[in-house]
């Protein structure tokens, strides 16, 4: 007979609410566009991912296709390397998905942050790929450091999550001296193409100025709302964290690496918050992304009788949140 509650626990860990979750992003998203927008600032050597779209509906529909994708890879990603002690976890993309729609600022606009969140996540299905798989890992590297190199061309932050990747390499044992030629060469390669081919001019090249991080930024709709729930997302991702490092130590070697990168990820993003203050909002899709899989660790190995009263007052807080997010607007 099935304990008292654990229906509970199983739907929030299926299909299903992942499901649910999804049509609540696109419902949030619906209500919350065209009433929120955020200056997108700075730059990549030759553009800017702000350009890209100009339609705000069109916008706010590429966002939730991106949430969308990145729940579902995350997913995929966890069945073929298991970096949550099971495989068969959906409450992290749930609540990735859910941490994105109630943040208008995330959900109803397409934007660097996004695609950053997008980047990375795309990125770990060719990195943990070479997990071992040393003297033979080249060319994943060399597509990592390139699709990474490639999105400098369009914004600056992509320029810092180089050496986070070079580290991560360094996790999965694959970093010797042809894994070094093949950072070189992967960063390099994207601007050879563009500047060799004619695509783009030399004299259109630009340099991000430390200036521009740390100037001022003009204040938007909620601002207070955005960093509350930032301070309040890396303060229970650095508590989940720690709640779950004893027991993913006692992980396999190959998994403990995969996980080490998410803790690396989670510090990274933590000391960018603080240090590129005013585009805040760019970290904001991958600290939720930190805090979801770390929301996955403590379901998995945490007793049914606490993680299901606990998941229902994140639903209510995260209900709250959208709620509060609308009247303020």
């Amino acid at each position: 007979m099935a304990k008292k509650g654990s229906y509970i626990v199983d739907y929030f860990n299926n299909r299903g609410f992942f499901g649910l979750s999804i049509v609540l992003m696109v419902i949030f998203s619906i209500i919350a566009s065209g009433n929120f927008d955020v200056p997108q600032r700075g730059y990549g050597t030759f553009h800017n991912i702000a350009t890209w779209i100009s339609s705000s509906d069109t916008s706010c529909f590429v966002a939730v296709v991106c949430n969308v994708v990145i729940g579902v890879l995350l997913v995929t990603l966890n069945i073929m390397y298991r970096y949550i002690k099971t495989y068969n976890c959906f409450i992290f993309a749930a609540v990735f998905v859910l941490l994105q729609g109630i943040n208008p600022f995330l959900s109803t606009r397409f934007f660097s942050g996004t695609a950053m969140c997008l980047v990375v996540v795309m990125s770990l299905f060719f990195m943990f790929e070479q997990y071992g798989r040393r003297g033979g890992a080249s060319q994943g590297i060399f597509l990592v450091m390139a699709l990474l190199s490639f999105f400098t061309l369009y914004h600056y932050v992509f320029f810092l999550l180089m050496p986070l990747f070079v580290v991560g390499f360094i996790y999965m044992r694959v970093l010797d001296i042809r894994g070094i030629f093949a950072v070189l060469f992967g960063i390099v390669t994207p601007y050879w193409i563009v500047l060799g081919t004619g695509l783009e001019p030399l004299s259109a090249f630009q340099s991000p100025h430390i200036s521009e991080v740390w100037s001022s930024s003009p204040e938007f709709a909620a601002k207070g709302w955005a960093i509350t729930m930032a301070i309040t997302t890396v303060a229970l991702t650095v508590l989940l964290t720690i709640t779950n490092l004893k027991t993913m130590l006692n992980y396999s070697v190959h998994v403990r690496a995969y996980n080490n990168f998410f803790i690396a990820l989670s510090i990274f993003v933590v000391l960018m918050m603080a240090i590129d203050y005013n585009d805040f909002l760019i970290y904001m899709p991958l600290l939720n992304l930190c805090f979801a899989i770390q929301y996955g660790h403590w379901y998995v190995i945490t007793p049914h009788e606490t993680r299901q009263p606990v998941t229902m007052w994140l639903m209510a807080a995260l209900l709250t949140a959208f709620i509060i997010a609308m009247v303020i607007a």
